[in-house]
């Protein structure tokens, strides 16, 4: 059988966005509260000087692909999963080869699905836009519209209204920008390919869009030519294929490339990592 589940990388889709940091000491507001007089009395004590300002701790991004690549590195482990055939797509290249890289034996393969490590489908930059940000994800037309225009031409007001519904949750609008400037725009993908023997030796295949639009064929072949011995095949759907060719798609993967390389429990697991809102919870076929 064949098991499958669906992730939603950190902050996108419905993936909670990370929680707030806690607030750094202000020494004027703890002289306040406490007392000068404290002051006094904690250095006799201890020696140490009070009411100073801890430092930041170094800046490390909640959406890094390192950090993305250790959540699903913990969604396998939790599903008991490994190894995996692993689906790809959208923006979750990088981290997905992230994961990869620090997990070969968790892998038994990679598809790539229109997936891209510096030119992700939903032009998360606008919602960096003063006003015209919040436009977007308040106005459902002008959201459809967008949708559209850069995910899929044949996505319905229903859809486009339920991944507007994720994105206006609880800070998910800025989780979904933030992971925008944290994409790894230096990614190689040639240069990750022959990282490693293990990597190396990964069977690989990639579904790529024939039909979105010159520029995107044209990325499609530089992608073909970093990975000349994996299987490339052309769809005709946009670049979120899964909302308008479902099953086309899925007949893509063929069985003697997922079914003939089974784990040790005896079915088929496939992991689907997706960048912002997917939506696809997690189905299960024995």
């Amino acid at each position: 059988g064949l098991v499958a589940a669906a992730v939603d990388l950190p902050g996108q889709g419905l993936s909670p966005p990370p929680s707030a940091p806690p607030p750094r000491t202000n020494p004027l507001r703890e002289i306040m509260d406490r007392g000068i007089f404290h002051a006094f009395e904690h250095l006799v004590e201890t020696g140490e000087v009070p009411f100073q300002e801890t430092a930041p701790e170094p800046s490390r991004s909640f959406y890094a692909a390192s950090e993305a690549a250790a959540a699903v590195a913990r969604a396998v482990d939790a599903l008991g999963l490994a190894p995996v055939h692993l689906v790809l797509h959208d923006s979750a290249l990088a981290a997905g080869a992230a994961f990869v890289s620090a997990n070969p034996a968790a892998v038994q393969s990679v598809t790539l699905i229109d997936a891209t490590a510096t030119l992700p489908a939903f032009p998360a930059a606008v919602l960096g836009v003063p006003v015209l940000g919040r436009l977007v994800l308040r106005v459902p037309a002008l959201f459809k519209g967008l949708m559209r225009l850069s995910c899929a031409r044949g996505m319905d007001a229903e859809e486009a209204d339920a991944h507007r519904a994720a994105m206006r949750g609880q800070g998910k609008g800025d989780a979904v920008f933030e992971a925008w400037k944290a994409m790894n725009h230096s990614f190689d993908l040639t240069e990750w390919r022959s990282s490693s023997e293990e990597v190396k030796r990964l069977p690989m295949m990639v579904l790529w869009s024939g039909s979105w639009s010159d520029m995107w064929i044209d990325e499609g072949k530089k992608v073909s030519k970093a990975l000349p011995d994996a299987k490339f095949v052309y769809h005709y759907g946009g670049r979120w294929p899964q909302v308008s060719l479902f099953v086309s798609v899925c007949t893509c993967l063929p069985i003697s490339f997922l079914g003939s390389m089974r784990c040790s429990h005896g079915w088929t697991c496939c992991l689907l990592c997706y960048s912002h809102s997917s939506l696809v919870a997690a189905e299960v076929q024995t």
